[in-house]
């Protein structure tokens, strides 16, 4: 909804304050290369909940249940309060192989 053209903005943009950001990626290199990736990070926290103000990080597919149609290697991320230059810089760290 933070989206202009999205349905859902209008209603968003009049009860919100702000709006808050979630991305994923698929990393190069399999399940392993995302678990290394999600080890090496030092600001973003390695969790499945996505509800706090920190910023998170989640390897999806890491549990059996999960869709086999969702890429072993596929981070999600939550944008949290901190510094957006440090977890830039966090992230292109531990991308780094």
């Amino acid at each position: 909804p933070g989206l202009p053209e999205d349905p859902g903005h209008a209603v968003a943009a009049a009860q919100w304050d702000g709006f808050g950001s979630i991305v994923s990626m698929d990393v190069a290199g399999g399940a392993a290369e995302a678990e290394r990736v999600c080890a090496a990070v030092r600001l973003w926290v390695h969790t499945t909940s996505l509800g706090g103000v920190e910023s998170t990080m989640e390897r999806r597919r890491k549990w059996p249940a999960e869709n086999v149609l969702v890429p072993e290697s596929l981070l999600r991320l939550s944008v949290g309060l901190e510094d957006a230059d440090d977890l830039i810089a966090d992230l292109e760290q531990a991308l780094v192989v």
